[in-house]
């Protein structure tokens, strides 16, 4: 029985700027080569009580096409690619690097339906995929969302969290050191608190520092996130993710920068104002970013913390101040503190 991915249409998607493939496969590809993936992204949505999938069961025996399963990859160097034998060939080798963006549940039924009736269920019946080769984690991000927005067991914020687990490295859950897979001779290793780094991607994405508001519910503030990402306009930013772990990597080679970026506040502020003034700060030494961010101590020491929401508005503050660095790295202290403090609500 021929196991391969047979490419049936290559187009380009012009939102998300990703390689966009329909294909055919069949059920004993699926089972051998895709029920595996499911795994590598923690299982992004739970695996539903198998009474909801039942009557799929049956209808696999009887002999039934299933629906498409929605496939993944992220690769930058495949992207620009049209030709079809170069494709397949891409596919079929290097399949272990995909992941399931839609159709999990049904590649578990397929899995267990033949465990329970491998002699009645017919393998090589035809299965159609829908292929998406993204240049970078950010795109293929907006792209889940638009998928999995509204079905609640798979929110924004869960979607990020296991994406950024398939795609970076965290050593030990206290201070894991991040190294992106794709670009491990970087030599990316900053060491932050899991949690903290969630955070400071989710702000990027959302282009706020508003993404822990406890006096909103959980269920309503994954709605709004999911909705601040989708209107942030990361399909036509220039700047990726990557090249704020990148640039941050290197400012913290400075054990003071290490420290100022240690702190969550600051690192949420940072990720959300990095996307106005990444052209300015890439090329600044890690001792000039290391005065800037005395010069920004100084004067949040200044303010009196019995009057204002101290994590608040040091992740606005930092924003701000990164946002705007190019106008306000060359005022002195009490002039940066007087141009802040208006600023404070």
């Amino acid at each position: 029985m021929n196991e391969n991915i047979n490419i049936l249409s290559i187009d380009f998607d012009k939102v998300i700027k990703s390689r966009y493939i329909t294909a055919s496969t069949n059920y004993q590809f699926a089972i051998n080569h895709l029920f595996p993936l499911i795994d590598r992204l923690d299982i992004q949505r739970n695996i539903q009580d198998n009474k909801f999938y039942h009557r799929l069961e049956k209808d696999l025996v009887t002999g039934c096409i299933m629906p498409p399963i929605t496939l993944a990859f992220v690769d930058e160097n495949i992207v620009s690619l049209e030709n079809k034998d170069a494709l397949t060939t891409y596919l079929n080798e290097n399949i272990e690097l995909g992941f399931i963006l839609d159709g999990i549940q049904r590649l578990n039924t397929l899995n267990r339906t033949y465990k329970k009736n491998s002699t009645k269920i017919d393998l090589s019946r035809v299965l159609f995929l829908n292929i998406v080769i993204c240049s970078s984690m950010d795109n293929l991000l907006y792209r889940m969302i638009t998928l999995n927005n509204g079905q609640k067991p798979m929110s924004a914020r869960h979607q990020i969290e296991i994406l950024t687990a398939n795609l970076f490295e965290f050593e030990e859950s206290d201070t894991p050191i991040i190294t992106e897979r794709e670009a491990k001779t970087k030599k990316i290793k900053v060491a932050f608190n899991k949690g903290d780094f969630m955070k400071g991607y989710l702000a990027f994405l959302a282009n706020s520092t508003n993404i822990d508001n406890q006096k909103i519910i959980e269920e309503k503030l994954d709605e709004l996130l999911a909705d601040k990402i989708l209107d942030s306009g990361i399909t036509e930013d220039d700047i990726e993710f990557k090249d704020v772990v990148y640039l941050i990597n290197y400012l913290s080679s400075n054990i003071h920068n290490y420290k100022w970026f240690k702190n969550p506040n600051n690192l949420i502020g940072f990720c959300v104002g990095i996307k106005t003034s990444f052209s300015d700060l890439k090329e600044i030494t890690e001792e000039d970013f290391h005065e800037q961010t005395k010069k920004f101590e100084d004067v949040f020491s200044s303010f009196d913390i019995s009057k204002i929401t101290v994590g608040k508005v040091r992740k606005n503050l930092s924003n701000y101040f990164i946002s705007n660095y190019t106008t306000l790295k060359d005022l002195d202290t009490f002039d940066l503190l007087d141009n802040l403090s208006q600023i404070i609500d």
